[in-house]
């Protein structure tokens, strides 16, 4: 059986594209979050940010794990759901017209760091994590329960 892990993320990219943003996850597993965060400084869409916190997530897991995150993108989360992402990953990360979908690398990142995990994305505009989280981000990365 695999041990089930929770997932939440939240970030400062507000519309679709910013000039900088900051971003801080949770990982939640038998009650006992662990936080990351961090910054980025240079122009970042929502969709590239959520793909790039979701892979430094999983890159804290050490064994298979069956991993639920939320986050607030409806197209990452239809992705998965979907299984575009099989689909893309099969096509070389390319449009059925030609040319590489939106941010083919960080999906090929993402997609290799699923690799032995059960992974369900969850559309959650605003997710039971997002107050903790968002005083983490105003306070540089300092988190309280």
């Amino acid at each position: 059986m695999l041990k089930h892990v929770d997932i939440y993320i939240t970030h400062t990219v507000k519309g679709f594209v910013a000039d900088s943003a900051r971003y801080a996850y949770a990982l939640i597993y038998n009650e006992c979050p662990r936080y990351g965060y961090g910054e980025v400084g240079e122009r970042i869409t929502q969709n590239s940010i959520l793909l790039m916190v979701m892979k430094q997530a999983l890159d804290r897991m050490r064994y298979p794990c069956e991993i639920t995150i939320y986050m607030d993108s409806k197209y990452i989360a239809s992705a998965f759901a979907n299984a575009w992402t099989d689909t893309w990953k099969h096509n070389g990360y390319k449009k059925a017209g030609g040319g590489k979908i939106v941010d083919s690398e960080r999906w090929e990142e993402l997609l290799t760091a699923c690799g032995v995990h059960v992974i369900e994305v969850v559309y959650s505009e605003h997710h039971e994590m997002a107050g903790i989280l968002e005083t983490g981000i105003r306070r540089g990365g300092v988190f309280e329960t």
